[in-house]
């Protein structure tokens, strides 16, 4: 396994151990304190109590999710009075989707929408009068960390009110309770009609009525959340709330939840005026609000520097493989002597076949072959273990040959047996 390797397994071992335990330590169960509006999680901001309560209240043929496009599964015309809701973050409706919902709501069916961010499509081709020019389907919201809310009708409205305080896992945080301006209402027939507030002055719950049916925008789905449903008092809200729409089936929306930064760049699209909002947390502060979160992100920023300071390291550039250089002087030493032979000059071909040994003695045995002396034959005696006669003797021929002016045949043949004496012998 080369190093690099081990260096990426350990380091993915290191990262999903250091989670295992952030998530499961001391026995310590963390809650996700993300406004998520998942209708089966049972997080602080999870729907899970409002969707058991609307389930229990039909059959289960008659509570039906709509996971799809709303012109694709919502039926404009349904055999008995049915009711849609909505609740989640954001709210985006395109023209198809916006107009299969008002012709839903045209026929005597109920639409309930709790949301930050209404769908402008939807507000659009809704045509509700209202006292102002300004589109009434751009919500306030003020900011504090508890409010109280109550309905206006007698047979609804609490003495004290419904008490809300918003938690996080930073104390002390506020929250943006949001509202409907107050110029969107003037008492117009077909216009909004105010049923419910928060704080005793801002309208929060409205009620618009479309053809045989009604619509009915809430401005806070947080008060529906699971954080607030598992209270008596938030319960009795809740109850009251949805007590206003039709008995029957009830269509679930969990197709066109979005995330309130996310509904209002959608939405601001649609009216053609794109906004952004700079003072809106990032998603990243949410993850750094989590301990676990933030644990695994410092981990990863710290994985990641540690890859790239090991990326940046100086590294060798490969060598490439060379072939190995070939000695071309022994191949011409070769060719020379079959030329003297051919020629019968036994001293030129004796003389040869010495350069051939002395090289031999170099390449194996490392010895300079420049002086023939006596530290020279003991050197290539130790080495080789060929007798110092023999050697001598070789040594001595060779001389004889090289004052020579010439030698016999019969000499040539002896000096050449004497040197193959020595490659055979030798080690």
């Amino acid at each position: 396994m080369s190093s690099r390797n081990f260096i990426f397994i350990a380091t993915g071992l290191l990262m999903g151990g250091l989670l295992i335990y952030l998530f499961n330590s001391n026995g310590t169960r963390y809650y996700t304190w993300n406004e998520h509006y998942k209708e089966q999680n049972n997080a602080p901001y999870g729907l899970m109590v409002l969707f058991k309560l609307l389930k229990a209240q039909e059959k289960p043929a008659d509570f039906k999710l709509l996971t799809k496009k709303l012109n694709k599964t919502l039926p404009t015309n349904p055999s008995r009075k049915s009711s849609y809701v909505f609740v989640g973050a954001g709210n985006y409706l395109d023209s198809a989707d916006a107009q299969t919902l008002l012709r839903f709501v045209a026929n005597g069916n109920d639409a309930f929408i709790a949301t930050q961010v209404l769908p402008y499509k939807l507000i659009e081709k809704l045509e509700a009068r209202h006292c102002s020019e300004e589109n009434w389907g751009d919500l306030n919201y003020y900011q504090d960390s508890v409010v109280n809310a109550n309905f206006l009708h007698p047979s609804l409205h609490q003495r004290g009110g419904f008490y809300f305080k918003y938690r996080n896992i930073k104390a002390e945080k506020l929250y943006d309770w949001h509202f409907f301006d107050k110029s969107a209402f003037c008492n117009a027939p077909q216009g909004l009609v105010a049923l419910g507030k928060i704080n005793n002055s801002k309208v929060n719950f409205v009620r618009i009525q479309h053809g045989r049916g009604n619509l009915y925008l809430h401005s806070n789905p947080i008060f529906f959340t699971n954080l607030f449903l598992i209270k008596k008092s938030g319960k009795a809200y809740a109850e009251r709330t949805f007590a206003q729409l039709n008995k029957g089936p009830i269509y679930w929306d969990c197709h066109n939840k979005l995330n309130r930064t996310s509904a209002e760049r959608m939405n601001d699209r649609g009216r053609g005026r794109p906004r952004r909002d700079f003072n809106r947390p990032s998603p990243l502060s949410y993850v750094l609000s989590q301990p676990p979160l933030a644990w695994a992100w410092y981990t990863l920023l710290a994985t990641t520097l540690l890859y790239f300071l090991f990326r940046i390291k100086r590294r060798q550039r490969i060598i490439p493989v060379l072939p190995a250089n070939k000695n071309n002087s022994l191949a011409f030493i070769r060719t020379i002597g079959r030329l003297y032979f051919l020629q019968n000059s036994h001293r030129q071909l004796a003389l040869q076949t010495m350069k051939l040994f002395l090289q031999f003695v170099r390449d194996r045995y490392k010895l300079q072959t420049r002086d023939l002396h006596e530290d020279f034959i003991t050197q290539l005696n130790l080495r080789s273990e060929v007798s110092l006669e023999k050697i001598k003797y070789i040594l001595e021929m060779h001389t004889k040959i090289e004052y020579a002016p010439e030698i016999q045949e019969k000499a040539l043949v002896d000096f050449h047996q004497q040197i193959e004496y020595f490659y055979k012998t030798c080690k």
